[in-house]
């Protein structure tokens, strides 16, 4: 009997334009191994890509080889899923192509000009696509992620026990989709965790491992912990919101079952900007508490910052990341982005009412790495100080300074894999493209990057490698967000508007 041959890929578009993976980073996505876990095994051909671990798909037999091409990816991917289903269709034109995903479920009108199957739902969505097209038999018996298929490299693997988020951020995927936070089945997590057991830390990558009622928290802690006990789990780390550092026996307890540390959502240490975004759990306990608690208890702290420069100026936020740098025994953010208003969120509806967005913007350009809104200073300013993220906001010297005064404090009281992630974090301000350059280089087109959505350049990626049908021809073309005028383009309005 034929097994029908599943080719799933999680598309991908580097921020720096470059057309490359990485993989190296953490965290790295679970979600062709997710979506592999949904299928029978035994009667189907499956075969992945992550073009964020891997780089570009740029072998295409395997989009011939398909009966069915799986896409996902996060926002900013979405003009390349398209590109591959251009690919796959050229190629073979029985191929069957399903897309899901954060942009496709917010543009699920739309996507279905693109792509022969529209999942709005979750991962087990794809076992129903593959149940119909297929046979029931296909799927599997009980969903396990193929982690056999990852191939992650170093010491670090990945799981997670839940899915969404309690809290509703203005500028957050989960918010507009409005899904409730649901656990796991806890039998989930020794399938997940004993197969990983060689690895040195796990990320879990729950949106928030603290969410849901205390209880469930408390379950998930202690399954954990027997895992740890057991030597299944060496270390783990996990995400948690700024609700958890209320009680500080939480730390104690979290360290007690093998948590190595934790990442936080920071976002701003402004309470104006805090509020603004609707991030009212980190207004619980100060940002500065939370980081040093967390430290003193031997638990090490990962956090992002989100600079949002339609509400604050250059000055302003260039004076708050200077502020870091007189905290002497802080960790210092694993990254920085400007503010993403992501399709369908209350930030984008904001936005938009205000006329902020600007004109052209395409959805590509959305990634935090350049000016897409207007600003209070002057467009040349932000846009100067965006192209300044690119090669570092932080002084070098200082930041070696750092270094050595995070290693005097916490070298003794963190583990040596959660040290070396905090120094990890000094290296990213210092050098935030190091390691980037791939494909493409450092210059992906004549005149290089503008770091402004009317006019950054798309790279190579846009440019067909082959021959494609006719009718594929337009899915090179970027999505557009917003009109000359800076509106929502009508292409939009059905499921935006």
């Amino acid at each position: 009997m034929h097994k029908p041959r599943i080719f799933i890929v999680n598309c991908y578009a580097d921020n720096h334009r470059h057309a490359r993976g990485n993989r190296w980073f953490a965290p790295q996505s679970m979600a062709t191994g997710v979506l592999a876990g949904q299928l029978n095994a035994q009667t189907t051909d499956i075969r992945v890509w992550c073009e964020f671990k891997d780089g570009p798909l740029l072998d295409l037999k395997p989009l011939a080889w398909a009966d069915m091409l799986v896409l996902t990816g996060l926002n900013t991917a979405y003009d390349r899923m398209r590109h591959l289903t251009a690919y796959a269709k050229t190629l073979n034109p029985k191929t069957v192509v399903v897309a899901g995903g954060p942009a496709v479920r917010m543009l699920h009108k739309l996507s279905k000009q693109f792509f022969d199957h529209v999942c709005t739902g979750d991962a087990e969505q794809l076992a129903d696509v593959v149940a119909n097209e297929f046979g029931s038999h296909h799927r599997a018996e009980i969903p396990t992620p193929r982690f056999d298929l990852m191939a992650w490299p170093g010491p670090i693997g990945y799981a997670e026990s839940s899915r969404n988020c309690n809290f509703r951020c203005s500028f957050c995927s989960m918010t507009a989709e409005n899904r409730p936070f649901t656990s796991y089945d806890l039998n989930m997590l020794e399938r997940l965790l004993i197969p990983q057991a060689d690895r040195n830390c796990i990320m879990m990558l729950d949106q928030n491992f603290f969410g849901g009622s205390r209880d469930g928290v408390l379950l998930r802690l202690e399954r954990m912990k027997q895992l740890h006990q057991r030597g299944h789990l060496q270390g783990w780390s996990a995400l948690v919101t700024g609700d958890f550092f209320k009680d500080p026996a939480y730390l104690g307890r979290f360290k007690e079952a093998g948590c190595i540390g934790f990442f936080t959502g920071v976002e701003s240490f402004s309470a104006a900007q805090i509020a603004a975004y609707n991030k009212k759990q980190n207004l619980v306990v100060p940002q500065f508490e939370n980081i040093r608690n967390c430290l003193d208890a031997g638990l090490v702290f990962h956090y992002g910052l989100v600079l949002d420069l339609y509400e604050r100026s250059v000055k302003e936020v260039t004076t708050e990341l200077d502020m870091l740098l007189t905290e002497p025994r802080i960790t210092l953010p694993s990254f920085l982005s400007l503010a993403i208003p992501l399709l369908g969120t209350p930030l984008f509806k904001t936005r938009l009412h205000q006329k902020a967005l600007l004109p052209g913007l395409k959805l590509r350009d959305m990634d935090g790495r350049s000016v897409m809104t207007q600003t209070i200073d002057p467009l040349n300013v932000a846009v100067d100080f965006a192209r300044r993220m690119d090669t570092g906001l932080l002084p070098k010297w200082k930041l070696a300074g750092r270094a050595a005064s995070l290693t005097w404090h916490y070298a003794r009281k963190l583990r040596p894999i959660a040290m070396t992630s905090a120094l990890a974090d000094v290296v990213a301000m210092a050098y935030p493209r190091l390691g980037s350059a791939g494909r493409d280089g450092f210059f992906p087109s004549k005149g290089g990057r503008s770091y402004c959505a009317t006019t950054e350049p798309t790279g190579t990626l846009y440019r067909p490698q082959i021959n494609v049908a006719d009718r594929y021809q337009a899915f090179f073309s970027p999505l557009q967000v917003t009109d000359a005028e800076g509106a929502l383009c009508q292409s939009l309005v059905d499921d935006l508007g």
